[in-house]
């Protein structure tokens, strides 16, 4: 009996260590990883990869490489990062069509007790392609343009993503046409070649749809019919989701609204589709005001006051003003005016707004004189919507201004030869009555930093002649922009510019003849061309080039924009930017020349500027915050200039 119960406690005395051992083994593991973890990580290693690159492989990667910057946070170890690591490059091979592809990894102590080295070791496997793309149950469509629209296609590598994005553009087509189908996406490897992925989309159309009521709820002091001029969903219409998001937005764009959803309600009994829209208004008076500085405009005082519903009637009226003085403190401008606008005018959806102004400005960019102006106008304009990009506006400008030239040294009174030919022939009061058409594409993805896309626009005005008044010529400029994105995060952004100006019948002075071209005189300064400062040619002042203004121009510029994952405390994110621009102002259009552009000779006003340059930049959510390093390296190389501005320079 007795050597029966030692049995028995020595079996029990096992098991009891044996179950102590597997409760305690997962506890001892996680011990171990926190002990690790305390440890820092001195190098990364990728092995195995071929087909894709180091550079990508890293990207998607949290855990990163010992930086050679001492300022840089120092790498801890966290097996967190490492498993989530494992996840992320398996998906990204996926991407790609490795389906197979197996990664792991491996934490090894080195020399120095406090660190350790993690080695990723990837097998990717063969690839997998498309082979086929089939359809059942769709018959509003032929297969072969929708095949064409889907990402699965056949001979790109497959990736299982394809699927679910398929699934949702499949059921748009289907929806722009007034249907409502259940789609149903799945994909199989082919039994006899595993690497051959077929992709099947299984589609139950259902019945067409046609718009029913549309009911509006929500707005309180913003009347029912200036949200459904904005709807443009037409009773016993097929239904149509493009249809939709537009009228969302045209809601959010009329300025009247900070939230609008939209419920879509489907009969299908009736196979008709109605739309709940539930508004919340903005406040319908706003008042802005700011303080600025800038290279020229060392400060900048700015005020709004507006309505955006005047008489319940939809109309936007606003009230501004804005005071700039230059650097040394002296003034430089004021300008004040209001403007009322009607975004519906004669009941179609084209803006018509009206804008009476005064304004007073100080022009010191000739170091000889400073001109003293007084502007007095009212601006007529139409503009209309062509697309979602791209819009077209009918200006009729009317301006009645004075001016007086002064010295811009009071200690150095102007020749009199020039005195005599300002109070003779140059006119002190005129007037300048222009028609302008106007055309503009804007295609960016961000108008504040934009990293895609490209805007265009174009103007061609013609100042008296029929419209009378004192000065009289013909005025077209264009100017375009692209950004190009580049696959290591960095944007590239070029611009272009060029214009003419051709005065024709009377013959006014705005400018002594004896300094100024005679062709450039019978233009008013503000109207001349002139180039320069922090977003033209930068490391020149404001509209230096020239100070007296010129009847042709030619500006471009590159920019190489680099974003960073630097944050600077309480502003925001840290960036880089390295440019070039080049431009002139020619007297007269008949002036270009090639040799313009490579000449030597800085005592020629035709020869082409060029500068480069680069400085850091701060992301701010009005743009971003630049300070500019330039030098000028043609004509005549210079010391470098530090100019700084706020929001993009194209």
């Amino acid at each position: 009996m007795y050597p029966v119960r030692r049995s028995v406690r020595c079996a029990a005395i096992s098991c009891a260590w044996a179950l102590a051992a597997l409760l305690s083994a997962a506890p001892a593991f996680a011990q171990e990883e926190l002990l690790q973890e305390l440890k820092t990580i001195s190098s990364v290693r990728l092995e195995g990869y071929r087909q894709l690159s180091e550079k990508a492989l890293r990207r998607v990667m949290k855990t990163r490489r010992p930086s050679i910057w001492p300022w840089r946070e120092t790498q801890v170890l966290r097996f967190d990062y490492l498993r989530a690591d494992i996840l992320a490059l398996q998906q990204l091979y996926r991407r790609y069509g490795f389906l197979d592809a197996e990664i792991a990894y491996q934490v090894a102590s080195v020399r120095n007790r406090d660190q350790v080295s993690v080695a990723f070791a990837i097998r990717e496997g063969e690839r997998s392609d498309v082979r086929a793309v089939r359809f059942t149950g769709m018959t509003a469509f032929s297969e072969k343009d929708v095949a064409r629209k889907l990402w699965a296609r056949r001979g790109r590598p497959f990736d299982p993503a394809y699927v679910q994005l398929d699934t949702l553009r499949v059921s748009e087509l289907y929806q722009e046409k007034g249907y409502l189908p259940q789609v149903a996406g799945g994909f199989a490897r082919d039994p006899g070649d595993s690497l051959k992925i077929t992709v099947s989309y299984d589609i139950v159309e259902g019945d067409r749809y046609r718009v029913g009521d549309v009911a509006i709820g929500g707005q309180d002091r913003v009347k029912e019919r200036l949200v459904a001029r904005e709807i443009v969903l037409p009773r016993g219409s097929f239904y149509q989701r493009s249809r939709v998001e537009r009228s969302q937005e045209r809601l959010y764009q009329s300025g009247l609204f900070r939230q609008v959803q939209i419920e879509l309600l489907p009969d299908s009994t009736r196979t008709l589709m109605h739309f709940d829209f539930r508004v919340r208004e903005r406040r319908p008076r706003w008042v802005d005001a700011g303080i600025g500085s800038g290279t020229e405009e060392r400060f900048r005082l700015v005020g709004e006051w507006g309505h955006r519903n005047l008489l319940g009637q939809g109309l936007q009226g606003a009230l501004s003003s804005r005071l700039t003085f230059y650097a040394d403190g002296k003034f430089q401008r004021w300008r004040a005016e209001t403007s009322l606008l009607e975004p519906w005018f004669l009941r179609s959806r084209t803006r018509a707004q009206i804008t009476p102004y005064y304004e007073r400005y100080d022009d010191r960019a000739d170091p000889t004189w400073v001109v003293h102006q007084e502007f007095a106008g009212v601006h007529f304009q139409l503009r209309r919507e062509l697309t979602r990009f791209t819009r077209v506006s009918l200006t009729q400008e009317n301006l009645f201004a004075n001016q007086k030239f002064e010295p811009a040294n009071p200690e150095v009174p102007l020749p009199d030869s020039i005195i005599v030919i300002l109070e003779r022939d140059v006119v002190p009061n005129y007037t300048t009555h222009r028609l302008v058409l106007g055309f503009e594409r804007d295609l960016r993805d961000n108008p504040f930093s934009p990293t895609r896309g490209s805007t265009t626009a174009i103007s061609v005005q013609v100042a008296g002649g029929p419209f009378k008044g004192t000065s009289s010529f013909r005025k077209g400029q264009m100017s375009a922009s692209w950004y190009t994105p580049l696959p290591n995060g960095w944007t590239l952004a070029t611009r272009a510019l060029a214009g003419i100006i051709d005065p024709y019948g009377p013959r006014p002075e705005f400018s002594p003849s004896a300094v100024v071209d005679s062709e450039v005189a019978r233009v008013p300064l503000e109207d001349r061309f002139r180039i320069g400062g922090v977003n033209s040619i930068r490391s020149y002042d404001e509209n230096s080039i020239p100070a007296s203004g010129g009847l042709a121009v030619l500006k471009g510029g590159v920019e190489l924009r680099i974003p960073t994952s630097a944050r600077v405390p309480f502003l925001g994110t840290l960036g880089f930017e390295a440019y070039a621009d080049a431009g002139n102002v020619w007297a007269r259009p008949q002036y270009v020349r090639w040799r313009h552009f490579s000449q030597v000779d800085d005592a020629d006003p035709n020869t082409v500027r060029y500068v480069a340059g680069l400085g850091p930049r701060i992301d701010l959510p009005v743009g971003p915050l630049r300070l500019d390093v330039t030098w000028r390296w043609h004509p005549t190389p210079s010391h470098p200039i530090f100019q700084f501005a706020i929001g993009p320079s194209f």
